[in-house]
């Protein structure tokens, strides 16, 4: 008796202090991809579907979801269940120490009332990574597609279909204790449709990195990155960033994985009346390995992103998350969490009779049980409880889900 009192107190307070991050089902393609430091993979697993070298990794995830929100309204919500099946394949080539990875997947979303057929989506993702390494050099390239629209909600009235694409190489050298690597990266954003011409940008980013080796599993660094922002239409929107970060990743102690990143961004745009941003960004994971059968994470951000509100050029997001799973009986775990995030807009606007600078506080908590017979299936059932409130009060919601998921991979 006093054994399953523990255990309840445990996933009570987990339930309560906790968010899964990487410790949820539900899988999106670039999850797939591994980064830490100067590696970036999809990390190499037998397959029963080979044809020759290639290795062929296909899956299919369903899931379906009660939501009593699902334009994410202030008032008078609506209700629906909806259906989401997302087939994908991974293909790839191990070539010596050399890797050639390509990943499709496609997102079929349904709604079950006829009055809500317009919200019905079809989405896609696709990514190729390259990454040849050789004695004391290496090189990395991935190149990043997607085809995708975000669910209706009190922000926007529709859909809004949008192309995102990147191209990220970066080639590294190993000198002793220390790893020198250079970065490029450009990423586009076009949206579909022609009223949000406005929104569609450019980002081109540089990027420099030293790695240096404190211990075997543990690496300090320092980075420094040049980014130009440019917008097709609203040239007042363009600018450019200058960040100098630094940081610590690997195992502080054992089972500890620790990634940080901090320093100043300076972010500057051309139009003098708009506000720029000269403040601090910071990324921080902790992942913490308690027990076999117990893993805690700890997260936090800070960073400033362009907007998509009225006039105003970009907010401040600050989040922190906390997650964990715990494996209570083999092939049975249980995983559940809370976030907090707000964004504050960098200027004023003006919303029907409300004049002022956005502020919105975000705060979700989530619990589910899972059941993973094998490696190639699982099944997950789950809620999450998700609350906004802001002081443009159209934009505040309330919304609870109800999910069961299934994931099958090979």
């Amino acid at each position: 008796m006093t054994r399953v009192r523990c255990l309840g107190l445990t996933f009570f307070a987990l339930l309560l202090f906790s968010y899964p991050v990487s410790l949820r089902a539900d899988f999106e393609l670039i999850d797939a991809i591994q980064e830490f430091g100067e590696k970036r993979f999809v990390e190499s697993k037998p397959s029963p579907l080979n044809l020759g070298p290639v290795r062929f990794h296909p899956r299919v995830r369903t899931k379906v979801t009660y939501d009593d929100n699902i334009l994410r309204e202030d008032k008078d919500a609506k209700q629906d269940v909806v259906w989401n099946i997302q087939p994908g394949v991974i293909l790839e080539l191990p070539i010596d120490t050399h890797q050639l990875t390509v990943g499709y997947e496609a997102d079929m979303e349904v709604f079950s009332k006829s009055r809500d057929s317009t919200q019905n989506d079809q989405n896609q993702n696709f990514f190729v990574l390259a990454d040849m390494h050789f004695t004391d050099l290496y090189i990395n390239i991935l190149d990043k597609f997607s085809e995708t629209s975000g669910r209706s909600g009190t922000t926007f009235t529709s859909r809004i279909p949008r192309y995102d694409h990147s191209i990220h190489p970066k080639i590294g050298y190993r000198w002793k204790r220390a790893i020198f690597e250079v970065g490029f990266r450009h990423f586009t954003r076009d949206f579909r449709r022609s009223v949000d011409d406005r929104l569609d940008f450019q980002n081109v980013e540089w990027t420099g990195v030293i790695y240096y080796d404190l211990f075997a599993r543990l690496k300090a660094l320092v980075e420094y990155q040049f980014s130009q922002i440019d917008y097709d239409d609203d040239f007042e929107r363009n600018g450019h960033v200058n960040q100098i970060r630094v940081g610590l990743e690997g195992e502080v102690l054992p089972n500890l994985l620790v990634k940080v990143r901090v320093g100043p961004h300076l972010r500057d745009y051309e139009a003098i009346q708009k506000a720029d941003f000269n403040s601090w960004v910071a990324d921080l994971l902790v992942e913490y390995e308690m027990r076999e059968d117990l893993t805690l994470e700890m997260s936090m951000g800070r960073e400033a992103v362009e907007a998509t509100f009225a006039d105003v050029n970009y907010y401040v997001k600050q989040i922190v998350r906390f997650g964990a799973e715990y494996e209570f009986w083999p092939k049975w775990a249980l995983f559940s969490g809370a976030k907090f995030y707000r964004n504050n807009y960098s200027e004023r606007a003006t919303l029907g009779s409300r004049t002022g600078f956005r502020r919105d506080n975000h705060y979700t908590a989530s619990a589910g049980l899972r059941y993973k017979p094998n490696d190639r299936l699982q099944v997950e059932a789950a809620y999450e409880f998700a609350r906004r409130t802001s002081n443009f009060s159209t934009f505040d919601y309330t919304e609870n889900r109800f999910s069961l998921t299934s994931l099958l991979s090979y």
